[in-house]
């Protein structure tokens, strides 16, 4: 295919590097870069990377890109002769100028940008684009830098996510939607299997628009209840590749679930990559994939297994409804600050107040689509995803 993006056979190179040290990065994503064929192909070209800041988080949380990674991101890619570089992001919540400053300050981009030559986006302009290739989107608000760029670089963690099993570089990219849009997107599908199919159209359009280069940071990774709520999981590598759709099912393998991640299977059946890491083509760069998926990343709550799965579609899902995990509020936790609540696409979380005036969040179950958006966003962790006993045993 002339688009290296959805070409099933493009390269994921995976470079080993054991910690965030700054020349060992930057010699680990050089070596990658040539691997996939990224030499002299960028010179002059606008370039926007778009990092993983999905919320207000510092990188030792490992919740966002580490900032060498992007220092190094940078780097590489002044190295190969490209034009302006430009960082952009659209975390949850409220797309504002203020909201990026505070991102960009929590997550070291701050910092970075000044010392590595990026110019940070504060224009929270987006447009409407057409995406009649779509299969369940054909519509999409996207930010501006996006869409002006020449060259994307997907710069994504590689987390667990309680919704869709895992967040890397498909995922990254539900970053360039804009603030409280992307809630309306959680409404619009709330089945996971069309969500999982947004994100794909999301991500094809995006690589038909531009040049993309896709980065994944599991140099230190995120297991458990993530993508903000797990801990942190140390792996040893960096993925780059520029096809994200072979990225992600390598990355699926090193998390533990080769071939079960729901963006990774659907991009498959288009034809964009093998459903199992096995049929990518890999190039080891001091990291071994078969070593590495043996480390055992522990599985959001969420996670559902054998008969749960079938329970999903049996009977139009009404079956699963009765066993699916649900959000619940930690009390000990809650500050009563109202993210939660402001964050809920179907406004099914209410404020109310307790006889002693404390503000504490209400879910009504029966209008909760199940999209962990109040999980991902609660920064205080005080969101837990609770199971049914049967579900846990059936698991």
């Amino acid at each position: 295919m002339a688009n290296a993006s959805l070409d099933k056979n493009a390269p994921v190179a995976v470079a080993g590097c054991g910690d965030y040290g700054t020349d060992e990065v930057r010699e680990a994503l050089s070596r990658a870069f040539d691997a996939i064929g990224v030499k002299g192909s960028l010179s002059g070209k606008k370039v926007v990377i778009k990092p993983n800041f999905v919320a207000k988080r510092t990188p030792d949380e490992a919740a966002t890109v580490h900032p060498a990674v992007l220092a190094a991101v940078a780097d590489v890619l002044h190295e190969r002769g490209t034009g302006e570089i430009v960082l952009a992001e659209s975390p949850g919540g409220v797309y504002s100028q203020a909201r990026l400053r505070a991102i960009y300050a929590s997550t070291g981009a701050e910092d970075v940008a000044q010392a590595h030559g990026i110019t940070l986006n504060y224009d929270c302009g987006y447009r409407e684009v057409s995406s009649p290739d779509g299969k369940v989107c054909r519509l999409y608000d996207i930010i501006d830098p996006i869409l002006d760029a020449d060259v994307i670089v997907d710069v994504s963690k590689l987390k667990t996510h309680a919704l869709t099993g895992m967040s890397a570089a498909v995922k990254n990219m539900f970053g360039a939607i804009p603030g409280i849009v992307k809630f309306e997107m959680h409404s619009r599908y709330p089945d996971y299997g069309d969500f999982a199919e947004m994100l794909v159209d999301l991500c094809e359009l995006l690589c038909g628009r531009a040049e993309f280069i896709s980065v994944t940071d599991g140099i230190v990774g995120m297991e458990g209840n993530g993508p903000t709520a797990g801990k942190p999981k140390h792996l040893g590598a960096l993925l780059v590749s520029r096809n994200p759709f072979a990225s992600d099912a390598v990355a699926a393998a090193l998390i533990g679930r080769d071939g079960e991640i729901g963006t990774v299977v659907r991009s498959a059946e288009r034809g964009y990559c093998s459903a199992k890491a096995d049929g990518c083509r890999i190039v080891e760069l001091g990291a071994s994939v078969g070593e590495m998926s043996k480390s055992g990343f522990e599985l959001p709550d969420s996670a559902d297994k054998n008969m749960i799965e079938v329970m999903r579609t049996a009977f139009g899902g009404r079956i699963y409804k009765l066993f699916a995990p649900y959000p619940v509020v930690d009390a000990k936790r809650c500050v009563g600050c109202g993210v939660c609540a402001s964050s809920c696409p179907r406004k099914t979380i209410k404020m109310t107040k307790t006889k002693s005036e404390k503000r504490v969040p209400e879910i009504v179950r029966d209008g909760c689509i199940r999209c962990f958006c109040c999980q991902e966003l609660c920064p205080h962790g005080a969101v837990k995803i609770k199971k049914n006993p049967i579900t846990r045993i059936l698991s």
